[in-house]
């Protein structure tokens, strides 16, 4: 009888551990075929990360709903902006027991969609014409600073040899991404090379004051940017500029889930 019950409790986890091998493999089968969709859909450079939520995933076929998908794609060329990273998550999404196993996603019932952009240095400072723009953190510079919306903006704008520091804010007003300058906190006091750095902001000739904050200044539309809806949160963090937007209660097909990146070049198309 104890022999019995030993074999029936090794086969019990003989079976739960085959089950659970099979679940992970077709959850991995439906983000592979989800990756490759986008990545031939939207002009990515390289395949986006894909992650799909829920245990065990098969579940979802029974409840016809998939817990979540989430898409990461790296260095998006996206028109107008340049390299960017864009991360996309949509939750609670309502589909077939086919589309489960499929990765498929069409004009599909979703109780939320989050969709969150990176914009570094690079970007933004060819966006505002600043050479070598840096971002940091107003209060912890430290790699692991939380996200603020204050932030300390450095580089060089376009007509001066030297760089110069600003204290920014970052807000959204009525769907536009905002950066608007509050202090200088250093500046040339010309446009040379031998211009000698100032820190007093009232000591700064006037011409020199108007144009830094001219270059330190941006305003983008929501519709401008590569997500769904107006933009609702702003932020820096570890080096980059964040924007974030959220949808409740809307449908969503996969080509919601990356931006369309600019068509690749020959050179830059994959080769066998």
């Amino acid at each position: 009888m104890k022999k019995i019950a030993i074999r029936g409790a090794v086969a019990f986890v003989v079976l739960l551990i085959v089950a659970l091998i099979t679940d992970n493999v077709i959850a991995a089968r439906a983000e592979h075929k989800i990756s490759e969709a986008l990545y031939a859909d939207s002009n990515l450079a390289n395949p986006p990360k894909v992650q799909v939520a829920g245990f065990p995933y098969t579940r979802a076929a029974l409840s016809h709903e998939i817990q979540a998908v989430t898409v990461t794609a790296s260095d998006v060329d996206v028109p107008g902006f340049g390299l960017m990273s864009v991360h996309t998550s949509a939750q609670y999404i309502t589909v077939s027991a086919d589309d489960v196993f499929n990765g498929k996603i069409e004009n599909a019932p979703a109780r939320k969609v989050f969709t969150r952009l990176q914009l570094d240095g690079v970007l933004l400072g060819d966006r505002m014409n600043i050479e070598a723009l840096q971002i940091q953190n107003l209060d912890d510079i430290s790699p692991r600073g939380g996200w603020e919306t204050e932030a300390v903006f450095e580089g060089k704008p376009e007509g001066f040899a030297k760089p110069a520091k600003v204290e920014v804010k970052l807000r959204i007003v009525a769907g536009t991404m905002k950066i608007t300058p509050i202090k200088i906190l250093s500046a040339p006091d010309g446009l040379d090379i031998k211009a000698k750095d100032v820190t007093d902001e009232g000591s700064m000739d006037k011409d020199i004051v108007r144009r830094i904050n001219e270059a330190f200044s941006l305003s983008i539309p929501g519709k401008q940017l590569p997500m769904p809806g107006d933009p609702e949160r702003v932020y820096v963090s570890g080096g980059s500029l964040f924007v974030e937007t959220e949808q409740v209660y809307t449908k969503i097909s996969l080509s919601d889930l990356a931006p369309r990146s600019r068509p690749l070049s020959e050179e830059e198309q994959p080769r066998l």
